[in-house]
Parts: C-alpha cells; structure tokens; sequence
C-alpha cells in the first residue's frame, strides 16, 4: 500500500470530497497516474499529471509520499 498526495486545480476539485483541493490516498502498489484517475472518474478532464512538480505521462507509476497534481484544460478564446 502507498499514500500519495492528490492535488485537483481549478474545476478539477468536483471530483474531490466536497470540492476539496488535495486529498491523502492510500493506493494498491504499482498504481499508475491513470489508474488513479479511473478511480476518482476524472480521466477525461485532466489535461496534465506532475509527481512532485514534474509532468509525467499517465502511465507514470506512484511512490509513496508522492504528490501528484492535476491540471483540467485550458479554455478561452
């Protein structure tokens, strides 16, 4: 088991309790960022995934300790 750090930014927090910012998890070993996103139903949203500020692609695996954060789409015009 891991417990990583989960911080959603900007509309990202709906998939979070109550529209909280950051959450602790405790993960299955050998989970990997799109698994985690599976699991909180936001694999749709997320634009990028950074593991303790770093962009990694979704098939990055998590540590523990690790602080992942999550980024939706940019809009505009």
């Amino acid at each position: 088991m891991i417990h990583v750090d989960v911080n959603m930014h900007g509309e990202l927090r709906r998939f979070l309790p109550d529209g909280a910012a950051s959450l602790r998890l405790a993960l299955p070993d050998e989970t990997r960022v799109a698994d985690l996103l599976e699991r909180l139903q936001a694999q749709h949203d997320v634009w990028l995934a950074a593991i303790d500020n770093v962009a990694v692609p979704l098939s990055a695996r998590l540590n523990d300790g690790a602080a992942i954060d999550f980024f939706p789409h940019m809009e505009g015009g």
